[in-house]
């Protein structure tokens, strides 16, 4: 790093960029077919559904944060935390975690493009979360 020549800073950026979004296309379908089992076990309802959901909903969240998904990330987050206040709280609650599967739904339909509908949904997802009790602590 001493020495002149090499690559700059914002060279190994770029480069580095460059080789994630090599893999978006493959991230993005792995998103898919997370939410899509995310869906299921809402639809199930079966004991320790809950569990699952915020696992799943936290995986979706990792990934989602590798790429530039905006929205979509910000939505997965809002996920996680409602179904960790709702397990918490022992306040589950399965219409909260339905509406934030739709919103992901749409967002990631929509490309994950930050704009007034994607602002609306998260403006609503939060009402969801600043309803639930906080964590102690």
């Amino acid at each position: 790093m001493a020495r002149p020549g090499g690559r700059t800073t914002a060279e190994a950026v770029r480069e580095a960029e460059a080789g994630l979004d090599s893999h978006r296309e493959d991230g993005m379908r792995s998103l898919a077919a997370t939410l899509a089992r995310l869906e299921a076990v809402c639809a199930a309802r079966e004991e320790g559904a809950e569990a699952q959901v915020y696992e799943l909903a936290s995986a979706f969240a990792d990934m989602a944060g590798f790429f530039d998904t905006g929205p979509l990330y910000a939505a997965a987050f809002s996920l996680c935390e409602t179904s960790d206040r709702m397990i918490a709280g022992a306040c589950w609650q399965w219409p909260s975690v339905e509406v934030h599967l739709r919103a992901v739904r749409l967002i990631l339909a929509a490309g994950c493009d930050a704009n007034e509908t994607s602002r609306l949904l998260l403006g609503g997802l939060a009402t969801i979360v600043a309803r639930l009790p906080k964590q102690p602590g």
